[in-house]
Formats: C-alpha cells, structure tokens, sequence
C-alpha cells in the first residue's frame, strides 16, 4: 500500500492516483474530465475522485485563464432533462416559432436558383472521389477572402442548391463563396458529414491559387445543423483530421447552432440521425474543448425557441472559457430561417460582424 505525503496525497483511494499524477495529466492537456478520468485509468463508477480532481481542474483552468474578466464555464446545463417530451420537441422544432415553415424553404430554393442564373460559377467540383461529395464556387475578387457555407435541414434535408442565397450580396462585397453538398441521414452519419465537410474544405484551400482566393482568410459559415458541423469541422482541424491544420481556417460565423446534441436523442429528430446518448455526448462540441480555435461570431433570431437561444450563449461561454475570441447576439425580427439571409446583407449585424472579422484578417498581412 503507498502512504500519501502531505505534498503529494492521494486523490483517489480506490485506484492509488496521486495529485502529482493527476496534475501531470492535466499539464499535458487532459483538461476535459472524461478523458483525465480515461488517462489516469479511473473507473465510470468510482465516486471517490470527482470533486478532488474536478477542484484540481478549475484551479489549473484559473490559473490560466487568458484574462480576468474571462467567464470560466466547462459543462453544458441540461434543464431540457426536466421538460416533458411534448415541451422537449417542441423547444426543438424551429418551426414552432413561424406561422409556415415552407415560405423559408421556397425562398431558399427561389432565391437560389435567381443567383444560379444570374451569377457566374462553377458548379459541381469534385472534392473527392466519391459520388455526390461536390461543391459550388462563386468567384468574386481575385485574391479576397473566401466563406465556405454549410447549409442546415438538422442533417437530413436541403442542399447546396438551396443554400446559396447569399452568394449575390457576398460577391458584391469581395467575398469569394463555396456552399459544400454533405450526404444526408440516414444514409449518412453525423461523424460522416463532418468528415466530408472537412474535406471539401481542405480541397478548397489546395485549389486556392487556381480558384483565386486567398488560403490565409478562410472563413466558415453555418446555420442551424451547418452550425454544428462548422464548429465540429474547427475542432477537427485543431486536431489536423481529414487533411486540415490547425491554421487552415481563420474564423467562424455560427448563425442558431447546436452544439450539445443530447437533448435530440428523444426526439423525432432523431429518427433518421439514429443518435445514442454516447454518440450524441462525442458529436457535441460544446462537450469538449475548444482550445486554439479561431474566432468565432455565434448569432441568433429573436423569434427562436429558448433552447436555441441557450446553445448559442452556452457554447459562447465555452469558447470564452477556453479562450477564444467570440462574439454572440441576438437579431431582432429574425427567426431560426431568415436570418442566414444577414450573412451578405450589408446593413444586418451578422455582415457587419463578418466584414470585422476579415478587416483583422487584413491587419495581419
């Protein structure tokens, strides 16, 4: 049996873990306790530990917190545990929010299609080899920045094709667009999809001297599913998965995201996703951290249900938490559907956000 000493006790009885190797643990970067618990090889249902290794991690994460004004938030509030299953679908059914979900998905389609007729593009390169992994590219000023648009429909509806409504304004602006095509569920998974997109994206940036942007202003966009994916593609890319680094993209805009995607796997949204409780805990972002990412714009309808409303403040939290730069707000008089329109609208805060975002782009040639 090993006897603590009063600088090094032991933290957990049950499987004689020291605080030097915990907090040898946490220095190397285990900083999320799920995975710490994994390192130090603790079992799920041993109590003893959590609160002295979780007062070890805050200490560490105080410590070195970027500022002091910086919020310090790890973990997602899970009130949507306490709402009946009517409540539950209801906080996340977007449309329960508009008088006619489809006056949304035809003004996609229409104004789609108008800036497909109206625009020089290219459509349907190939970003890999296999069938249906495609993307359309709209030039605008050789050399600008490029947004990179990720279209929502909670993982199983629209396509590129209905998601180009902003290429007009972008490109009125010197915004180059690409709008990605990912496989749908249930014939795809959500890990799936991400791994496409980060994909399509670490061909853009391979293509950038041909297509005529430029590689070191690479900004990612998304609204609702395309939230989720675009936050799970920057962690991907701190992690140089699926051909991307860490450095490849330089800022985010999050427009109604999902980001802790538990609360859907009771919900009809879930039929086709097929999502279980440990699949939705390792698909959420705002589970796990998010160190090193670039900055990040998260916004919102003011016309949204509460529980979209609170996972875009979460994961704000978590990115402030984890040091990123972010910025969220809501948009008065828009909901979960108009307000990707404000990406390329020059008076709408969201464009306002995205021209900052690309003025400190510039600063930094």
């Amino acid at each position: 049996m090993t006897y603590p000493s009063s600088d090094n006790p032991i933290i957990c009885t049950c499987f004689d873990i020291h605080q030097n190797a915990v907090e040898a643990a946490i220095t190397q970067g285990h900083d999320d306790f799920r995975k710490l618990r994994e390192v130090l090889g603790v079992a799920g249902d041993c109590g003893n530990c959590h609160r002295p290794i979780n007062k070890l991690l805050k200490a560490h994460r105080m410590m070195n917190a970027p500022t002091k004004e910086t919020p310090l938030r790890r973990r997602f509030p899970m009130p949507w545990q306490h709402m009946s299953a009517a409540k539950l679908e209801q906080e996340y059914s977007p449309s329960s929010c508009v008088d006619d979900i489809m006056v949304y998905l035809n003004d996609y389609t229409n104004y789609s299609k108008e800036a497909q007729n109206n625009l020089s593009y290219q459509s349907n390169l190939a970003y890999s080899d296999t069938m249906g992994e495609v993307l359309d590219y709209f030039p605008a000023a050789t050399g600008g920045p490029l947004v990179v648009y990720i279209h929502g429909g909670y993982w199983q509806k629209l396509s590129k094709d209905d998601s180009c409504v902003m290429a007009p304004g972008a490109l009125e602006q010197g915004i180059n667009l690409a709008v990605i095509d990912y496989t749908l569920a249930p014939e795809a998974t959500v890990n799936h999809m991400i791994a496409q997109c980060c994909r399509a994206i670490a061909w853009l940036i391979a293509q950038s001297q041909k297509l005529g942007f430029d590689c070191s202003k690479v900004i990612i966009a998304g609204s609702s599913a395309g939230g989720h994916l675009c936050a799970s593609v920057l962690q991907a890319a701190q992690q140089s998965l699926h051909g991307l680094s860490p450095q490849a993209i330089s800022g985010a805009v999050l427009l109604s995201g999902v980001y802790d995607l538990r609360p859907l796997v009771n919900t009809y949204i879930n039929e086709p996703l097929n999502l279980t409780n440990q699949s939705a805990t390792e698909l959420s972002p705002g589970l796990y951290s998010n160190q090193g990412l670039p900055p990040c714009i998260l916004a919102y309808g003011s016309n949204e249900t509460q529980e979209f409303k609170r996972q875009s403040e979460e994961y704000h939290q978590q990115l402030l938490s984890d040091g990123v730069k972010s910025q969220c707000f809501e948009v008065a008089g828009r909901n979960h559907f108009d307000i990707v329109f404000d990406l390329a609208i020059a008076s709408a805060s969201v464009n306002q956000h995205l021209h900052h975002l690309i003025t400190q782009l510039n600063t930094q040639d």
